[in-house]
């Protein structure tokens, strides 16, 4: 074999959806550093993506994939929401390189959706798949998402320290859920112990009750006679 071919990136202008959803303006809100985008167009037809997000051992410059039919007009022009979510959702992604779909992914899309969405609210597209790793506690994943991005949305902190943030306190989190079986049953033992106790105080006191009874017959029985 004489030659192989390889891909190449190379730097063009962005088609004119993709500029004006993905904006200087859209970097600010959200206080984030921009991560580049490569397009590809999807192939295969059995299997639907809107954008994907490499290990950066894979890319060039930390990019992330967005299919170019979101961004060029077709059958339906494109929508910039809908741009926005894609881009957001593979930066989440990238600024969480371990995490898959979990709870600290989705609180960090989002803090990035609450953040963006000032015209038009973004977090009413979250879906089940963003927190689907976490199984049968994806309620309990989403109520402490939903706390956390609230929080951290609403802060000054960059979109990176973020992140951080959200990795250690999903360790935290993870951790107390561990835990839960334990505090159930600390909390049955309490109840029970509890009950024991009231259940003791309830018999003493009767037999108080009878004790004084037998007190008080024989002191009145002695004054009679000694009467």
């Amino acid at each position: 074999m004489g030659t192989v071919q390889v891909l190449r990136q190379t730097h063009v202008t962005p088609p004119p959806a993709l500029a004006e959803a993905i904006s200087s303006e859209l970097f600010e809100r959200v206080k984030m550093r921009e991560i580049p985008v490569l397009l590809m167009r999807q192939q295969a037809a059995t299997k639907q993506w809107g954008g994907f997000c490499m290990p950066s051992s894979y890319t060039e410059s930390d990019e992330i994939v967005l299919d170019a039919r979101c961004v060029e007009r077709g059958t339906w022009d494109p929508q910039p929401d809908a741009i926005k979510v894609i881009y957001l959702h593979e930066a989440a992604h990238r600024l969480l390189p371990t995490m898959d779909h979990n709870g600290a992914f989705l609180a960090m899309a989002l803090v990035l959706y609450l953040r963006a969405g000032t015209d038009s609210p973004l977090w009413h597209r979250v879906k089940l798949y963003d927190v689907q790793d976490e199984g049968e506690n994806a309620p309990l994943a989403f109520s402490w998402a939903w706390k956390v991005a609230h929080e951290l949305a609403a802060s000054e902190l960059s979109a990176e320290r973020c992140a951080e943030v959200i990795v250690t306190r999903y360790q935290e989190w993870c951790t107390w859920l561990a835990g839960a079986d334990e505090r159930v049953q600390a909390r049955r033992d309490a109840a029970e112990a509890i009950e024991q106790q009231i259940k003791s105080l309830k018999e003493s006191r009767w037999w108080c009750a009878l004790t004084g009874f037998a007190v008080g017959a024989v002191v009145v029985a002695a004054v009679a006679v000694w009467l």
